[in-house]
């Protein structure tokens, strides 16, 4: 085995197969499962960080289509050709091969004979020609295809099938897959996370072979593309955390093997790693999966984060990852590494909240435990292709489930579902005049996008708020805002202002008001959604909207409007299609509107009783009372606990004086006021 001691757990593979059955049972019957299709040459895609998962098996008969386009997804293909399959039946040999009964050795031989048989069909059959380029031989599976190759011939290193002379054979072809990878190398594989998703299989080609001239190129272009992608916030720019998982993976990887050879590595390269494996941190919900932002699936990514805390040695990273590891860790860590984890003390980040201020991505939060709530507010960058319409949206997760969400991504075949899941009304944000603010081409491309205009935030203990805008309705001379607050836990509150330019040529009769001289208003219609999770139902009720769930309950108040019930499209994972329950809010305005969002979240089985309602702002000093295009204030309760909120609209105070409402004085822009506060907390000067 030339090299391979070095790479992955190969220095504990029995101990490993034995603890991964110990310790992750369902993983192992799984597996089994999915090797038992496989020698059937029956097909389906659901590893855990399979970009592109299925959930319908593709039978073939004695001979594989490996070109095949089922249920015309080129996806399938690509999946199919990154060789997951020889993965899993090594997997299965593995759990197998040392079984003391006869049966089972037997049928470990029998996932052997497939490697063998499904390796030499494809190295006869799909061969690398111009036509394979875009298909069986696209660059970003022919680079992924390599560790998967790397990682089977481990596996089955004891199979008596797996002969001296096939390992020659898997040699050259991978020798022809790194001439190939060090051919590729446009601006498009630079910028796109293709680049770094093949270029990581060139490096392990070149440690595996001893090609130091393969090594140097891999990790040039690594550090090259990795500070191209990744903004100094740590995101990787595609505004996807799946692919920015996709990415760290790789980085990650290939750091770890670089240090397992006593290789060196940028320190740029390093720096760029360790701001990546904290941005995940703060995307990743308090259970440890990312949301379904841009083109996204729910994937528990805590296992990217303990790697991360094993590179880095950092305790901070393994409190993040809750200490725990997967059973990813244990097949891709040494047995050095993963003892180095289960000495690593974890030690609690100071702070909960986190601003990655470069991709406009903001997460509020009261804690970092399991139970804490989690309030995610987007306002940046597009991020290609895989980013969506979803300027101002926001998540809420809350004792331990979700509430609002993001309806996902589903395909990326060019269809209706592929345009209305990317398009703003699948998200939690709003329209204006029934027009989407970003619109869709085509599976990849936008013929309008909104430019953000990032806000402020603070972050406070327990508390924090975020704001950001954007001009997708300059063409309507509209300018909407978008303030979210995490008031307490449990308790979150959306401002929505709407700033909307009056009619040329038009007298505004209420000239010398706050207004001005602007010219008549034209009026608009609004609508913002929200988006439930699909494990609960939403219903109107009360003057109100309620969520129900096995874990948790909400209630939610638009101050404004009118609220429906709908069911909406929502997927969680890749070619999975289901209903959940969307609210619509919509309303009529003339010249500046505003609408505030109350969601109040308990315990199932827990109080939950919440009312809330506007009041007037006043000036202490004058005595004047704002009109509501100047500021308003909205008084909370929430089981007998009153929080009133003060929003200022426009720039007031030019003199000495003091905002006040509901019997609380402050000043600034956005003052909370609260049980344990009853002198205030200022969000926002």
């Amino acid at each position: 085995m030339r090299n391979l001691e070095k790479f992955w757990c190969n220095d504990h593979l029995e101990e490993v197969a034995g603890d991964c059955g110990r310790y992750f049972p369902g993983g192992k019957e799984a597996c089994l499962e999915q090797a038992e299709r496989i020698l059937k040459n029956s097909f389906v895609f659901q590893e855990h960080w399979e970009m592109e998962r299925t959930h319908e098996a593709v039978v073939f008969g004695d001979k594989i289509e490996w070109d095949a386009v089922p249920f015309g997804d080129p996806e399938w293909l690509y999946a199919l050709n990154r060789h997951t399959c020889f993965l899993i039946l090594g997997k299965a040999w593995r759990y197998r091969c040392g079984e003391k009964d006869e049966a089972g050795r037997s049928k470990a031989l029998e996932y052997g004979k497939k490697f063998v048989a499904l390796l030499e069909d494809w190295l006869e059959n799909a061969p690398l020609a111009p036509e394979s380029r875009n298909g069986t031989w696209r660059s970003l599976e022919a680079g992924i295809r390599v560790e998967f190759w790397l990682k089977s011939m481990a596996l089955f290193d004891n199979c008596p099938l797996f002969t001296e002379e096939i390992r020659e054979r898997m040699e050259v072809c991978l020798r022809e897959h790194a001439e190939y990878l060090l051919e590729v190398n446009l601006p498009f594989h630079r910028l796109s996370n293709w680049g770094i998703l093949q270029n990581h299989g060139l490096l392990l080609l070149g440690l595996y072979f001893g090609e130091n001239g393969w090594i140097q190129e891999a990790v040039r272009r690594l550090d090259e593309e990795s500070h191209l992608q990744v903004f100094r916030d740590g995101t990787q720019w595609e505004q996807s955390p799946m692919y920015h998982g996709e990415v760290l993976y790789c980085l990650l990887d290939s750091l770890l093997h670089l240090k397992r050879f006593d290789r060196p590595a940028p320190r740029r390269l390093w720096e760029k790693v360790r701001k990546m494996v904290y941005a995940l941190a703060a995307w990743c919900k308090p259970d440890g999966h990312m949301p379904c932002h841009g083109d996204s699936d729910d994937i528990d990514a805590r296992d990217l984060i303990a790697e991360g805390a094993v590179l880095f040695k950092d305790g901070r990273l393994k409190f993040l990852a809750h200490g725990i590891l997967l059973e990813d860790n244990l097949w891709n860590l040494s047995w050095e590494e993963k003892a180095f984890y289960d000495g690593l003390e974890a030690r609690e980040p100071e702070e909960a909240s986190r601003a990655l201020t470069d991709s406009g991505n903001y997460f509020l939060r009261d804690g970092l435990g399991a139970d804490s709530d989690y309030l995610r507010f987007h306002c940046g960058c597009m991020g290609s292709g895989h980013g969506h319409g979803d300027q101002l949206h926001v998540d809420y997760f809350s004792h331990g489930e979700d509430i609002l969400v993001d309806a996902g991504r589903y395909t990326y075949v060019d269809n209706d579902i592929r345009k209305r899941l990317k398009e703003p009304a699948a998200h939690n944000t709003v329209c204006i005049d029934g027009e989407n603010f970003c619109e869709c081409v085509d599976s990849w491309g936008y013929s309008r996008m909104a430019l953000p205009w990032k806000g402020e935030y603070c972050f406070l203990p327990g508390m924090g708020m975020v704001s950001g805008a954007h001009l997708g309705y300059l063409d309507r001379g509209v300018f909407p805002v978008r303030k979210a607050v995490l008031l307490a836990k449990g308790l979150v509150l959306l401002c929505d202002a709407f700033y909307s330019c009056g009619q040329q040529g038009q007298e505004n009769p209420q000239a010398g008001n706050a207004a001005g001289n602007r010219g008549k208003a034209a009026a608009h219609s609004y609508q913002s959604r929200f988006h439930f999770g699909k494990q609960g139902i939403a219903e109107a009720e009360d003057g109100g909207i309620w969520f129900h769930s096995p874990g948790v309950q909400a209630r939610m108040l638009c101050l404004n409007g009118k609220c429906r019930v709908t069911k909406a499209e929502i997927s969680t994972e890749y070619n999975q299609l289901s209903e959940s329950f969307c609210v619509e809010n919509t309303w009529e305005a003339s010249g500046f509107t505003s609408q505030f969002t109350v969601v109040a979240a308990a315990g199932a089985k827990e109080q939950l009783e919440l009312s809330a309602e506007l009041l007037s702002v006043s000036m202490v000093r004058n005595g004047r009372t704002l009109s509501g295009e100047e500021a308003e204030a909205i008084r909370i309760v929430k089981n007998g606990a009153e929080y009133v909120v003060i929003v200022c609209h426009q720039e007031l105070i030019s003199e000495v004086d003091i905002f006040t409402a509901g019997g609380y004085e402050s000043y600034g822009k956005l003052m909370v006021f609260m049980p344990e506060c009853a002198e205030g907390e200022v969000l926002q000067y």
